[in-house]
């Protein structure tokens, strides 16, 4: 890594540091009670974030969800470098950064199908197993028809999930309304493959590829390849032999 990516990672540091810092702060001078705090760090979608919504939140009391999807947006565009403006901590109301988020989504230069797409996170990816998360829509079905591709179809092979249909509405519906995260998984290694084998000997073909959901209560639900949904001992047999905590 060269001088400038080493000085840039010092200074994000320093900013989350800094944010959360300030967050303590309010609680301390008794403008913020412990559990806002913990509320507020919940919502951002980066720590660095953590003492500009706190603030917002002193000063404002907007609605919790709508404070939180627009810094989520925010964010996204920061990174996409669709904002002019990077640093959150410009905007001195919410409604300045709500303006700001609304200029970007009625411009039309939002996010591209292809960023959409790409809206994912890859966890682990190593010789035994391929872990993924998508955050939207079309990167669900990306990852569904490529790397998690199960089913046999006419033109191949596609996935069962519905998460991963054509149609946005499974995918959204549980991701936006009910705040669940996907977890999409593939069993490579033949180690793996046989520990299941010995597991699930009916069916452990079916559980090479697994979606597991978490649910705002950390309860798991799981779908096997077929999208047929796993019990919970199936869940936790499957998660020790992958080693999942």
């Amino acid at each position: 890594m060269n001088l400038k990516g080493l000085k840039f990672i010092k200074e994000n540091v320093e900013l989350i540091k800094e944010s959360v810092k300030q967050g303590k702060m309010y609680v301390d001078q008794g403008k913020l009670s412990k559990e806002d705090l913990e509320t507020l760090i919940k919502a951002s979608p980066d720590p660095k974030y953590v003492g500009w919504i706190s603030k917002i939140w002193i000063n404002q009391k907007p609605n919790i969800d709508d404070l939180r999807n627009t810094v989520e947006e925010f964010d996204t565009f920061a990174k996409k470098g669709k904002s002019k403006i990077k640093d959150i901590n410009q905007f001195k109301t919410f409604e300045d950064l709500k303006s700001e988020v609304d200029r970007i989504n009625q411009s039309g230069e939002a996010i591209s199908t292809k960023d959409l797409e790409s809206d994912y996170e890859t966890l682990v990816d190593n010789d035994r197993m391929l872990i993924m998360v998508p955050h939207t829509h079309e990167a669900s079905r990306k990852l569904g028809l490529s790397y998690f591709s199960f089913r046999k179809c006419a033109d191949g092979k596609d996935s069962a999930w519905c998460t991963t249909y054509k149609a946005p509405d499974h995918f959204n519906d549980y991701y936006y309304t009910r705040n669940v995260t996907f977890y999409y998984i593939r069993v490579k290694s033949k180690e793996l493959i046989e520990k299941l084998k010995k597991a699930f000997p009916k069916k452990y073909k079916q559980f090479e590829v697994v979606a597991l959901a978490v649910l705002p209560n950390k309860k798991i639900d799981g779908y096997d390849g077929l999208d047929k949904q796993m019990s919970p001992s199936e869940i936790k047999t499957y998660k020790a032999i992958l080693g999942l905590k």
